[in-house]
């Protein structure tokens, strides 16, 4: 049986950044092709040293590829699709991605228990899932049960919204991993990797945390402990860390963390990141 190359699309930012390891070679070095616009083809290949692929065991950790965006897509929006010639059915996870330069306009907003909110909201966890490598099957709720949180009046799902497209999401309740009626509320929050590193996750978690001011006193959260970034964030706004715990659905090691929320309510209906 043929074991199908790992890999990875790391960033799609002035440099196109990522790794592609075959287990059954594991001192192979893996033809990339990289495709922008679909019009231009790149070649290179998976040769260059990341000590945390070694330490992941992918081989001798140099599996990884780093390609300057061509000038001509450098100041412009554009698609980045990975391929590997030598096995045209495989995928790397994070493909293809679309690099964005300017983020600017983006609306915050309470989705609505709308037709087009809900299946926008669907379609956002879908693309999420597939890029991280889940499945669609089980990471995205029936619109049925979606339109039954947006309703409830105790529950929050706020939305970053572009170009008529929703590319990030925060959901706040009474949920795991808040005890029943321990004064919490619980935090879960995701962006579409083409917008992460512009500064919409703070924002997102700013407006949750205007929301559920007054309604508990804490906000509630878990995260990977390899999550380094998220657990940045997270620091920064406060949050500190009650210990490890277990995350129910897959048995998988996670951080449990929380912050104190003020007493006022302050959230605007709409808020725009400019």
């Amino acid at each position: 049986m043929t074991i199908a190359p790992q890999g990875v699309l790391d960033g799609v930012g002035p440099v196109v950044t990522g790794w592609a390891w075959l287990p059954a070679d594991p001192l192979r070095r893996l033809c990339v092709e990289i495709l922008f616009d679909r019009t231009l083809l790149v070649e290179t290949r998976a040769d260059r040293y990341r000590a945390d692929l070694e330490a992941a065991g992918k081989g001798d950790g140099r599996h990884s590829f780093a390609v300057p965006v061509p000038e001509r897509f450098a100041d412009r929006e554009h698609a980045v699709d990975v391929r590997l010639p030598d096995f045209p059915d495989a995928r790397l996870l994070g493909c293809p991605r679309t690099a964005v330069f300017v983020l600017a306009p983006v609306t915050l907003r309470v989705a609505l228990p709308t037709d087009a909110d809900v299946e926008r909201l669907r379609a956002l966890l879908a693309e999420t899932a597939r890029l991280n490598g889940g499945v669609s099957a089980t990471a995205v709720p029936a619109a049925a049960d979606i339109r039954a949180w947006l309703a409830a009046p105790d529950r929050c799902w706020l939305i970053a919204e572009r170009r008529g497209r929703f590319v990030g999401q925060c959901r706040i309740g009474a949920d795991w991993p808040a005890e029943p009626g321990g004064g919490g509320l619980s935090l879960g929050i995701e962006l579409h990797p083409d917008v992460r590193g512009f500064g919409l996750g703070r924002a997102l978690m700013l407006a949750a945390h205007r929301w559920a001011a007054g309604r508990a006193a804490r906000m509630e959260l878990v995260v990977l402990p390899h999550n380094e970034r998220a657990l940045r964030l997270y620091r920064t706004l406060g949050y500190c860390d009650l210990g490890p715990i277990v995350l129910p659905a897959t048995q998988e090691l996670h951080r449990h963390m929380a912050a104190p929320l003020p007493a006022r309510r302050q959230l605007p209906s709409i808020v725009m990141v400019v």
